[in-house]
């Protein structure tokens, strides 16, 4: 399997997706483990940011659907940029992504 090929399913996967490529899949060149390690956290992101809205007393009209939004824009770019194999970073998730699989991501 091509290295795009393994960047594009950890996105379309999910977080689950993300773990399979980053910790199971091996042989895996920086940039590949660099996508996987970005929908991990877009998705675990997406799924804490849900869970926490929930037991927020406040209400705020159409946040789900913006915030679906931003999780299926974010994805995309992943894709995309996983695709034309461009440099993986994505704004804000690359670094918490390095700050979280730093080791992991740099293969050590």
């Amino acid at each position: 399997m091509s290295e795009k090929s393994k960047s594009i399913l950890a996105y379309l996967f999910g977080w689950i997706g993300g773990l399979v490529v980053l910790f199971v899949v091996k042989d895996n060149e920086r940039n590949t483990r660099f996508h996987a390690a970005q929908a991990v956290v877009i998705g675990i992101g997406y799924l804490f940011i849900t869970v926490i809205y929930r037991y927020i007393p406040i209400v705020i009209p159409f946040f789900n659907t913006i915030l679906w939004v931003l999780y299926i824009i974010a994805i995309i770019m992943g894709i995309s940029k996983a695709n034309r194999e461009e440099e993986p970073e994505l704004p804000i998730v690359s670094d918490i992504a390095k700050s979280v699989f730093g080791a992991k991501i740099e293969g050590k």
